[in-house]
Order: C-alpha cells, then sequence, then structure tokens
C-alpha cells in the first residue's frame, strides 16, 4: 500500500528522473520479480553505461574537432547522469531530484536542436538556429507565467518531442536525396536514426502514459522496460556513427 501511494504522490510531479517524453513516475526497480527483474536490470544498467560512450569518444582528436560531436557527448552525459540508479531512489532529495528533473526537461530539446544546427550550414542552419532561439524563448515565457507545474513540463516536453521528431526525419529525407556524402554525413545519419527510433518510441510511451487508464503498476514497469530498450538501442546507434567517423582517416569534416 505505501509503494502504491509512493507511485500516485509521484506520479503528479518529476521526482525521478523524467526523460523529455516522461510523465509518468513510480519505483524504477520493477515490481515483477524473477527473470523479469534481471531482465530489467540487465537492460537498465548496459543503457545508462552506454549512455556515457559518446562523451567518451570525444578523447579522440578527429571527434573533439567537431563541434556537433561535442554538444551530442554533452546530450548524451546528461541523459546518463539522470538515468543513474543513485539519482532515482526512493526516499530522500526529492527536492533535488525535481530540480535535476526539471533542468533536464529544459536543456534536452535545445541540445538536440543545436546538434542538428551544428550539422547543417547555410540556410537551413539559419532556420534551424531561429527554431531553436524560438523555442528557449517559449520554454522561458511558459516557465515564467505558469511557474514549474506539471502542465508547463508537459507542454514543453511534447512540444520537443514533435520538433525532434521532425528535424530528424528531415535529416534522414535530406541524406537520402543526395548522392554522395562526407564521413560526417555518414556518421549524422546514425544520429538522426537513433533520435527518430528514440523519440518514436518515446510518443508512444508519452501517449500511453497520459491516456491509459491509471491503476496497473505492471503496465508502467513495461513502459519503463521499453524506454530503457529504446535508450539501449538509440545509445548503441549514435556511438556507432561516432565510432566510424572517429576511427578512419577522412579528408574533410564539417562542425
Amino acid at each position: 500500500m505505501e509503494d502504491r501511494k509512493f507511485c500516485t504522490k509521484q506520479s503528479s510531479f518529476i521526482h525521478n528522473k523524467i526523460p523529455l517524453f516522461f510523465a509518468l513516475t513510480l519505483n524504477i526497480r520493477p515490481l515483477k520479480t524473477g527473470f523479469y527483474s534481471l531482465l530489467f536490470s540487465f537492460i537498465s544498467d548496459m543503457a545508462i553505461g552506454l549512455c556515457f560512450v559518446p562523451f567518451l569518444f570525444l578523447g579522440w582528436k578527429k571527434i573533439r574537432q567537431v563541434n556537433t560531436y561535442w554538444v551530442l557527448g554533452i546530450y548524451w552525459l546528461l541523459n546518463g547522469l539522470v538515468n543513474l540508479p543513485a539519482l532515482q531512489s526512493p526516499g530522500g532529495g526529492h527536492g533535488l531530484l525535481s530540480r535535476i528533473s526539471w533542468l533536464y526537461t529544459m536543456a534536452e530539446t535545445p541540445l538536440v536542436l543545436l546538434a542538428f544546427a551544428s550539422a547543417c550550414s547555410g540556410r537551413q542552419k539559419k532556420q534551424m538556429l531561429l527554431v531553436l532561439s524560438l523555442y528557449i524563448a517559449g520554454e522561458c515565457l511558459l516557465t515564467g507565467l505558469r511557474g514549474r507545474t506539471l502542465l508547463t513540463s508537459e507542454l514543453i516536453m511534447g512540444s520537443g518531442l514533435l520538433l525532434i521528431l521532425l528535424y530528424s526525419i528531415v535529416g534522414l529525407v535530406l541524406y537520402v536525396k543526395k548522392m554522395e556524402h562526407t564521413r560526417f554525413e555518414n556518421s549524422m545519419v546514425f544520429v538522426y536514426a537513433a533520435d527518430l527510433f528514440a523519440y518514436g518510441s518515446g510518443l508512444i510511451i508519452y501517449i500511453f502514459a497520459h491516456y491509459h487508464p491509471a491503476g496497473s503498476s505492471n503496465d508502467d514497469t513495461d513502459s519503463f522496460l521499453l524506454y530503457y530498450i529504446s535508450l539501449l538501442l538509440s545509445a548503441i546507434v549514435t556511438s556507432t556513427g561516432l565510432w566510424s567517423y572517429g576511427i578512419r582517416p577522412y579528408s574533410s569534416s564539417s562542425s
């Protein structure tokens, strides 16, 4: 009964790390036992560990020279930090966890859009920087008018999710239209595909979390398992893209 009250209380605001597309919260470790519990722990721990790989790749000189990879590295570093089990443990420190979650919610979409913008050039880059500036202004205005409420976070999450999906699709379409590609473009297609998969899965979870009748903790656990699976695969695909660029000789780069 106490666990149920705790889950209900948490769902009213962000006490655990909530990804951009997550508005539900619960005890992160599953209520199911046996093989399911082991599977959940393995996938979640692997996903969190791999979140730090893109940042560690900045140790390679070729990757450090590309501004886009710096933004991606910082994004994945923050993603890993806010997913750490130590930051998700039920009990004390909810004020700190709430602030960390809120800051991450505010920063996640701008970081992704900044990475996309830095990967572009010319008119497309200016257009994306304008969208980024308007989005940040909208975040600040909404927060100033309504404060740190659940509705505010939902509006920020939902609009950011749609923007990331849109520009991931645009990036993939532009890549397909070109006949020849640089190594940087070949690496970025992994990033676009990873974000499309991760935030597409997030959209499904977001809809399920908001419109599915509340009540089953097992349903919540399944949603978190799906989230960690998408996080795991997204981290792997993104790391593959950076790896393919960083370890091979190249004649041109983009920042």
